[in-house]
């Protein structure tokens, strides 16, 4: 169907059917109901803190991997950590709101820095997820050390426009990888959709750099206003490449401007 919907290009469309069908996936209310899909996956290993812990995206090529290279750049120097989103998986519980969500990786959270100090750090989508946690563990006297958001964007049709192509590609196991794409993946992303359609974020008490892209998706290159932005109080980084290249041949130029920033906070 997807596939089909791709040679249509009535992807757009196919989205909303995903996320109506969302509705009927079992879900969880607490994280006392899950079973391991909230395991944090640590991908580099460092003295420097605070640790870094990363939160995934919501497409249906979510997951660790996404991670993997701007990890590597963090190599003996500061250890990063990705929270998996639940619900990609087949057998896996879907959040039943936004507030079940964060507090169930929050738990998860706090069991895995074990009061250590850490920051949180989101790309893309996983900016969504990424501020509600924030919020959630502030409201708890727990909140991190920062929050790092790299090219985030609030839901609508222009963003949806710029990823489309990766997003058909990804979505119909026609893009390279080793993700196999199945009903759990794509109507978990449907579903977080749902959750988040009305996001509208609220000010974090966390210290917050936006790192954006330098370059547009070429869906965007017609307009001014591609870059991406964050309303509240930030400090703000150009890093080489667009909103997917950032994290793929110029992970390391990221993971670089990142580095820099939380360095000079804790010189400070």
């Amino acid at each position: 169907m997807v596939r089909r919907a791709v040679e249509l290009d009535r992807l757009a469309e196919f989205t909303g059917l995903l996320s109506a069908a969302s509705e009927f996936r079992p879900v969880f209310t607490s994280g006392a109901q899950l079973t391991g899909e909230l395991d944090v996956v640590r991908l580099a290993k460092g003295p420097a803190g605070p640790a870094l812990v990363c939160i995934p995206s919501v497409l249906a090529m979510s997951g660790p991997h996404e991670y993997a290279r701007f990890a590597a750049a963090f190599r003996e120097v500061r250890s990063v950590s990705v929270l998996p989103a639940p619900g990609f998986l087949p057998g896996e519980l879907f959040p039943a709101s936004v507030e079940a969500l964060a507090e169930a990786q929050a738990d998860a959270l706090l069991a895995h820095t074990g009061g250590e100090p850490f920051a949180i750090a989101a790309h893309s989508s996983g900016g969504m997820l990424a501020h509600a946690l924030v919020r959630a563990l502030e409201a708890r006297g727990a909140g991190p050390d920062a929050l790092v958001l790299m090219d985030v964007y609030a839901p609508s049709r222009k963003a949806f426009d710029g990823i489309e192509s990766r997003l058909a590609g990804g979505m119909s196991g026609d893009a390279a990888g080793f993700l196999p794409m199945d009903d759990a993946r794509l109507t978990a992303m449907g579903g977080y959709f749902r959750l988040f359609a009305q996001w509208d974020p609220e000010p974090v008490a966390a210290p917050t750099l936006l790192v954006r892209a330098e370059e547009p998706l070429s869906a965007w290159e017609a307009g001014d206003d591609w870059r991406s932005r964050w309303e509240h109080p930030h400090d703000a980084v150009d890093t080489p490449g667009d909103h997917f290249s950032m994290m793929e041949e110029h992970a390391a130029d990221t993971a670089a401007a990142v580095e820099r920033w939380l360095a000079a906070r804790t010189a400070g």
